[in-house]
């Protein structure tokens, strides 16, 4: 029976379907950690996430769903671990006790410690994002570069020259948190090749960022007319905010908001463009690099860079007109 269920070693078909039904008959469910010590595997790959106080928002939920989806259809069960990125510790003694066969890595910074400590180990792993050298690894990414031009020429076209982009806040641009870093970089390079204007306005991941980093625009530059968002929780403050000082969306300010789901921008009133990749395409995607490496089945290092679409919604319309 250890061999059908482990897959270790080669059985009939037939056999394996006959033990299945066996299992399914008697109601057995077999205990993965006496696996793994049996086996040298449990069945088990950890997505190491760093919630942070802000939580998981609706983008990110589909990236694990997607994940979690893809891992069962080949397998294995996925265990969501949150975890500070900067915790080394924990992470060397989930890989040590041999609690897990591999890990999918998320919230990569553009240089990220876990990585050289993951490489170490010699555990697979694939990541969701990728640092500044991205050489040798396995990861699925968001083109950021492409979501940036998406955004920014459609804003464009529109008549939209005075424009912003609201990250994450200070500090996640300063720890190299890899989609704050290259939605600002594909951003102001976007802005610049259609000689338009960009400014940067991070912004905590809360309402009360949202409507903070509002009253930063209508002070520092009330010209604004479009905004590219990558902060899902502060979008919903800086609408508020925006509604209560008179401006509408979109006839005062255009949105688009970038690396995000659907699912997440048809939540919000008006629903908003979007320029992105499809998150939990990106999740499946991951995970199935990672069962790959696990099999040894396929080349040490795929990389993939995810094409995103424009999705026109209720929060973009031509540029209101700007008092001289």
């Amino acid at each position: 029976m250890s061999y059908a269920l482990s897959g270790v070693r080669p059985i009939a078909p037939e056999t394996r379907e006959r033990i299945l039904k066996a299992m399914s008959d008697l109601g057995y469910t077999p205990n993965l950690l006496a696996q793994g010590l049996a086996g040298k595997r449990t069945g088990i790959v950890s997505l190491i996430f760093p919630v942070g106080e802000q939580g998981m928002n609706t983008t990110e939920f589909e990236y694990v769903q997607g994940a979690a989806e893809q891992a069962r259809a080949d397998g294995y069960h996925l265990l969501l671990w949150p975890m500070d990125p900067d915790d080394l510790g924990e992470m060397q003694r989930i890989v040590a006790q041999g609690l897990v066969d591999g890990i999918l890595l998320m919230e990569v910074r553009s240089f990220d410690e876990r990585i050289p400590v993951l490489l170490e180990t010699g555990v697979p792993f694939v990541t969701i994002g990728r640092p500044t050298d991205a050489d040798g690894l396995t990861f699925v990414d968001a083109d950021f570069e492409a979501m940036g031009e998406l955004a920014v020429s459609h804003l464009v076209s529109l008549g939209h020259t005075e424009i912003g982009l609201v990250t994450h806040s200070r500090e996640s641009l300063d720890s190299g948190y890899g989609p704050m870093v290259r939605s600002w970089d594909a951003v102001a390079a976007a802005a610049s090749r259609h000689g338009i204007s960009a400014r940067l306005y991070p912004a905590t991941s809360s309402l009360a960022g949202g409507r903070e980093v509002f009253g930063q625009i209508l002070e520092e530059s009330p010209e604004t007319t479009g905004l590219v968002m990558i902060n899902e929780a502060a979008t919903a403050g800086l609408l508020g905010a925006a509604a209560a000082h008179g401006w509408r969306v979109p006839e005062s300010l255009s949105i688009v908001a970038i690396n995000t789901s659907a699912g997440s921008a048809e939540r919000f009133m008006p629903a908003l463009t979007t320029a992105s990749a499809e998150p939990s395409v990106m999740g499946r995607e991951a995970a199935q690099f990672l069962t790959r490496r696990l099999r040894s089945d396929g080349p040490d290092a795929v990389q993939w860079l995810a094409e995103p679409v424009l999705t026109l919604r209720g929060s973009t319309a031509v540029a209101r007109a700007v008092q001289p």
